[in-house]
């Protein structure tokens, strides 16, 4: 389970405007806007027991839906905070756990079955052993990495300062402390939709291709 903290990396793509920018812009975002992050790679990357060279064959590659839907505010000027679908992605990552859970499980009895033993008998045996159930025993082990795992992405993606956005035609341009452009992201406004098209270096390098498009659509007030 300890590799499950790989889907926190993902998050940093959510921070995708930066915390201080150069330019200006009439441009205005003023209002909310959700962005839906897709975290089933990552999220099915850590857990994958495939490839483990003890108990890989006992296992399928693994792939557990999950995503994370994250509000922007934007004020007039432009400001912005950010905040996740707390109560939406909770329960979608408690599902997760317990999907995770049945695969742990699933490898387990496939395992004991090559030992000779049936599921019943390997329960029995597992509780005798250990003094609880095979699934609340691993729960328990696991319990601890999966809060801190959790609380990890919650403040990934939380932005409760507002950070001022300023935009210089098409693009938001990454500074350093001392105004200094290090690199800028490219995006397109169409109506309620905001498209973070690509993030590039300053001599226009692509980097993190993987991460983009990224799309932010208004929501209703």
């Amino acid at each position: 389970m300890k590799k499950l903290k790989a889907i926190s990396a993902v998050v940093i793509c959510l921070c995708l405007i930066a915390s201080i920018f150069a330019g200006c812009s009439k441009v205005s975002f003023e209002g909310k806007w959700k962005s839906t992050i897709d975290l089933t790679e990552e999220f099915s990357e850590g857990g994958d027991m495939s490839g483990d060279a003890e108990m890989g064959q006992y296992y399928d590659k693994l792939n557990i839906p999950l995503s994370v839907d994250v509000i922007y505010t934007f004020d007039s000027d432009n400001s912005y905070t950010c905040v996740p679908d707390e109560e939406k992605f909770k329960a979608d990552f408690d599902e997760a756990v317990e999907k995770m859970l049945d695969y742990m499980i699933e490898g387990m009895y496939k395992y004991a079955e090559a030992e000779g033993m049936s599921k019943d008998e390997f329960d029995a045996f597992y509780k005798e052993t250990n003094g609880a159930s095979l699934r609340d025993d691993i729960r328990s082990e696991t319990k601890a990495d999966i809060d801190s795992i959790y609380k990890e992405l919650i403040d990934e993606i939380t932005e409760s300062e507002p950070q001022k956005l300023g935009i210089k035609d098409d693009r938001f341009y990454h500074t350093d402390d001392n105004g200094n452009e290090l690199g800028y992201q490219t995006f397109t406004l169409e109506g309620d939709t905001l498209t973070i098209t690509g993030e590039y270096d300053m001599q226009d390098k692509a980097i993190n291709e993987d991460e983009y498009p990224i799309v932010l659509t208004r929501m209703a007030e």
